[in-house]
């Protein structure tokens, strides 16, 4: 324990951050989450053409990424054990613990996602179904399509109908289990960081920027790696890198909101706030703003935005500032004292509970889910021409 720490120690109640590294790992997940399922939502509930080619695989990506989320919330617990408590203690607080809310939403949510999948995935199931030589296979896919084999002009005009419903619920679901998770952070009166109605608006803003620039990174190597043709599709990288671009100028927008209400005219706490902003001056403005929005946007909008490289570029860079911007928000507010002067410090582990092994073991299960997945619900020729023939109807 280091001179620092043993003042705090000696003057504070709560030196200790109660949220650590987890947290913000787990916000990102669910922002980049509820991102992916409003980009497939586009192709489904508002016919934007130019996005269905990617409508199902948003779908899974958004699956994945929410099945991968909770696991944070319980590494976090420290005694797994304790899960069972979300379900079980609470209930009469319901209407005013955003907590509870995501007990339900993150129950429901992921149902939906799934089933919306199976809806829009149905046709090149039924073909694997046909295709499938052993008994357990074709009990497999069966089960996947729930007895449902018809390809009939009817049979795919229900599925359009049944997934543009799923979608239109879908959309303020998404919003929900995202936002919760902006309600949490934002009734704490004790942290001056967080203490905004702008807070769910802020974190939903910014999952738009993560949830893009993830679908920027992974969507060429589904592509290139989980199809049989390899070939990226130009035009919709195009357009998610056009959809980025859009997302951090809202992005920026609410920001510009929250940083001049927050450090200008919150009379009690200014100056912690100043002192916060002050303190990390040039990590928040070069690294989290000019390298992380500013330039992606830049780029997003000139001629370099139709090139892969530069897309595949952008995307990463935005989704790792929006991850910056968690850890900034999450443990940022943490760091400043409510009993003593100046501002706490936290440095993560390596190893247990709570560490950076905790939080690559997270991130590595979901690729792992992610490949399994496309190995399931492959992209291929067959998909394509799916699609194809719902472009031209």
């Amino acid at each position: 324990m280091d001179m620092m720490q043993t003042v705090h120690t000696l003057t504070s109640i709560t030196p200790a951050r109660p949220w650590g590294l987890d947290i913000p790992n787990y916000f990102w997940f669910t922002g980049s989450s509820a991102a992916a399922f409003i980009v497939s939502s586009f192709a489904h509930v508002f016919g934007m053409k130019k996005f269905k080619p990617i409508a199902g695989f948003s779908l899974l990506v958004a699956f994945v990424l929410l099945v991968a989320a909770p696991l944070n919330l319980i590494d976090d617990l420290r005694q797994p054990g304790r899960m069972i408590n979300f379900f079980l203690y609470g209930w009469e607080n319901f209407g005013t613990s955003p907590m509870k809310w995501g007990v339900l939403l993150l129950a429901a949510y992921p149902v939906l996602i799934l089933a919306e999948a199976l809806v829009l995935y149905r046709p090149f199931l039924v073909r694997r179904l046909q295709d499938a030589n052993s008994g357990v296979t074709r009990a497999f896919y069966k089960g996947l399509t729930l007895s449902r084999t018809d390809l009939s002009e009817e049979a795919l005009h229900k599925d359009e109908r049944l997934g543009f419903i799923l979608g239109a619920v879908g959309i303020p679901l998404a919003l929900c289990v995202h936002g919760y998770t902006g309600y949490i952070l934002g009734v704490v009166h004790s942290s001056p960081l967080w203490h905004t109605p702008l807070m769910p608006i802020l974190f939903l803003a910014s999952a738009m920027v993560s949830g893009t620039g993830l679908l920027l990174v992974i969507l060429p190597v589904a592509q290139r790696f989980f199809t049989t043709t390899g070939r990226v599709d130009k035009e919709v990288m195009t357009a998610l890198a056009r959809l980025l671009g859009w997302s951090i100028v809202i992005d920026l927008v609410v920001r510009f909101f929250w940083l001049t209400f927050a450090v200008a005219f919150n009379s009690g706490e200014r100056y912690r706030l100043m002192d916060f902003f002050g303190h990390h001056f040039h990590e928040i403005l070069w690294v989290d703003y000019v390298l992380c929005l500013l330039i992606p946007m830049i780029i997003a909008f000139s001629s370099l935005g139709r090139r892969l490289p530069w897309q595949f570029a952008i995307g990463l860079v935005a989704a790792v500032g929006v991850w910056l911007f968690r850890w900034n928000t999450v443990i940022g507010g943490q760091t400043i004292g409510k009993t003593t002067a100046g501002l706490l410090s936290y440095h993560p582990h390596l190893f247990g509970a709570g560490s950076i092994g905790a939080v690559m073991a997270n991130w590595l299960l979901f690729v792992a889910l992610l490949c399994a997945v496309l190995l399931v619900f492959p992209w291929d020729e067959e998909m394509d021409r799916h699609y194809g023939k719902e472009l031209k109807s």
